[in-house]
C-alpha cells in the first residue's frame, strides 16, 4: 500500500526574498512536513499551503482536487511566487508497516 504525499513546488516568481529557487519543494505526508536535505523553505509560503493540504490529504475528494494540480501564491505580492501542488505516491520503505 502506498502513502499519500503532497508536494508543493516553486513554479515561478519575480524574485524570492527568502532565497527560494524554481524547483524547490517540500512535501506533506503521514510523517509530517519534509524537505530535501539542506534545503530551506519560506515559512510564509508553507503557511499558505498547509491549511489547503491538511484539510484534503485524506478526504474522499482529495484525488480529484490534487489531480487538477492547483496553483498557490505566496502572500508577498511583489515576489509573485507561485507554487504547484501535486500528489506523490510513495511505497513504504523496508521495516515500515504495510
Amino acid at each position: 500500500m502506498s502513502d499519500r504525499h503532497v508536494r508543493c513546488t516553486v513554479e515561478s516568481m519575480n524574485y524570492s526574498a527568502c532565497g527560494l529557487k524554481k524547483g524547490d519543494y517540500f512535501e506533506v505526508g503521514p510523517e509530517g512536513l519534509t524537505m530535501p536535505d539542506g534545503q530551506s523553505f519560506c515559512y510564509f509560503a508553507i503557511g499558505t499551503a498547509l491549511p489547503l493540504i491538511n484539510g484534503r490529504i485524506n478526504s474522499a475528494t482529495a484525488d480529484e482536487w490534487i489531480e487538477s494540480k492547483p496553483l498557490l501564491q505566496c502572500p508577498d505580492p511583489p515576489e509573485a511566487l507561485w507554487m504547484r501542488l501535486e500528489a506523490v505516491d510513495r511505497e513504504p520503505t523496508t521495516g515500515e508497516n504495510p
